[in-house]
């Protein structure tokens, strides 16, 4: 067939296209990449030689090659430790009450994970709430942001243009006219659709509005991430972005679930160093990791408040923090672990974690949409439940409207809440995060959560999985090969 193609072209054409796919191969093989996502891209570009490098170009670069060499990737990082060493090293007393807890128990093994990766330490919050109902959530953080006094700062993966922006808008504007500072971080791809209209209004009255990932090369790279911080005491986090949607479902859903969490105290420092990390290498530089952005010294909290622990990662990243916290939690579980994602493409590690928990005896959880959003994605995740079921795990499909929440609880013990969804886009393609609770209550609470959600689900059976045509599962099984997409 290769011998064919080329007796149809000119000399110099084929000499070219010998010489392309000599270098395509040296290129790819040189790279530090799983064999079956290497042999994939070798398909692509060597038969598609032209769609395939634009393809590519956009979609299947290795950004953490580019990130060791680049420059301000060690300044993000060296401004980072600076800023926060102050942060640690008077909370000090919290890292020597989680090693009280948790020394020498699989807990430890989570949290020296995250340390590795995120240079970060356990800290104490001094209160914490978490809320299932989105419009409780969205009333508590109106009422936050119009008691600020000093600053907020707002980064959202998606700020739409509706009666809930509109609400916070006009909060937003009254705060820079009684001279508070307003910082915003929106994700440029996941707020493409919506008008600006009000991000520009707040721009003209002194709010500082930024899009993030605008490198028309990071196309596929996002900023996924959810952080609110007010005054450096307050800190909001978890799944709904900015829009009415996330409060009542929109015109697409009955309802909408999701988890959203309340923090306060030093605990907050952790969302401040997000953002302003971000806020650096948008803004030419400019150094939100001071004092002032920081929670004041907290005193007694650190031998008193709610033990956390910040996770977050990066496509640039080496490690996947926030998705191997979920990996070293549920392989080390012993009793239960119950997960919700609304979308569930996992990688190979995930899911030989969760099947490997299932098959040891543990009662694994698994919860997501079963109202979709988007049909493809959903379509894909069907494929997985056949062998998770046969291990063990239930799963099981939300359909009393749409649920976007994304927790883990694991043996009543530990729990996190934050932006992270079971699929390849936001374990290997977006900035995430999640907030690691090292407390009972609050574990019980997000449990007690999951266990009311299941009344409103659907359980998926065996009967189920062998009930889908030939048809419909050679659909699933196509849609599960753009994974890397969805």
């Amino acid at each position: 067939m290769t011998t064919l193609l080329l007796t149809q072209i000119p000399v110099w054409a084929g000499v070219v296209l010998v010489l392309y796919w000599i270098a395509v191969l040296i290129f790819l093989v040189d790279q530090d990449r799983e064999p079956t996502s290497t042999l994939a891209w070798l398909f692509v570009l060597l038969f598609l030689p032209f769609i395939g490098v634009l393809f590519y170009y956009f979609f299947g670069r290795d950004w953490r090659e580019r990130t060791a060499r680049s420059k301000w990737a060690p300044q993000a990082v060296a401004l980072m430790k600076k800023g926060m060493a102050p942060i640690y090293e008077r909370n000090l007393a919290a890292k020597q009450r989680f090693q009280a807890a948790f020394a020498g128990t699989w807990v430890e093994d989570i949290s020296e994970a995250i340390a590795v990766d995120n240079f970060s330490h356990p800290l104490t919050a001094s209160s914490v709430e978490i809320y299932g109902l989105t419009a409780d959530f969205f009333a508590r953080l109106r009422h936050d942001l119009a008691a600020a006094r000093s600053f907020i700062h707002l980064q959202y993966f998606i700020w739409e243009m509706d009666e809930l922006t509109a609400e916070i808008t006009q909060i937003l504007l009254e705060r820079v006219a009684a001279g508070v500072e307003v910082r915003i971080l929106y994700d440029n791809i996941g707020s493409k659709a919506y008008g600006k209209g009000e991000l520009k209004r707040l721009t003209r009255a002194g709010a500082q509005v930024t899009a993030d990932v605008t490198e028309r090369a990071q196309l596929n790279y996002r900023d996924h991430r959810k952080v609110t911080v007010i005054d450096g005491e307050i800190g909001y986090t978890g799944g709904s972005n900015m829009g009415q949607e996330y409060i009542d479902g929109g015109e697409r859903f009955a309802t909408w679930r999701d988890t959203n969490i309340r923090i306060t105290g030093q605990a907050v420092a952790e969302l401040q160093k997000l953002f302003a990390s971000r806020w650096y290498l948008d803004r030419d530089g400019e150094d939100l990791l001071v004092e002032r952005y920081f929670p004041a010294p907290g005193g007694h909290v650190a031998h008193t408040g709610h033990l956390t622990q910040l996770v977050a990662h990066t496509h640039e990243g080496l490690w996947q923090a926030s998705r191997r916290a979920h990996m070293i939690a549920i392989a080390k579980a012993e009793k239960t672990a119950f997960i919700q994602s609304p979308y569930f493409i996992p990688d190979a590690g995930m899911y030989d974690a969760m099947i490997n928990a299932g098959l040891s005896g543990v009662d694994i959880r698994f919860m997501m949409a079963g109202v979709p959003d988007k049909r493809v994605p959903f379509w894909a995740a069907q494929t997985y439940f056949g062998r998770l079921l046969a291990a063990g795990v239930r799963v099981y499909l939300y359909e009393a409207g749409f649920t976007h929440a994304k927790t883990i609880t694991v043996d009543s013990t530990v729990s996190a809440v934050g932006t992270m969804n079971l699929d390849i886009r936001s374990m290997h393609l977006h900035k995430e995060l999640m907030l690691w609770l090292f407390d009972e209550g609050l574990t019980r609470e997000l449990e007690d959560l999951f266990l009311d959600d299941i009344t409103r689900c659907h359980e998926v059976t065996i009967a189920d999985v062998r009930a889908v045509s030939r048809r419909e599962r050679f659909r699933n099984q196509g849609c599960r090969l753009l994974s890397n997409l969805l």
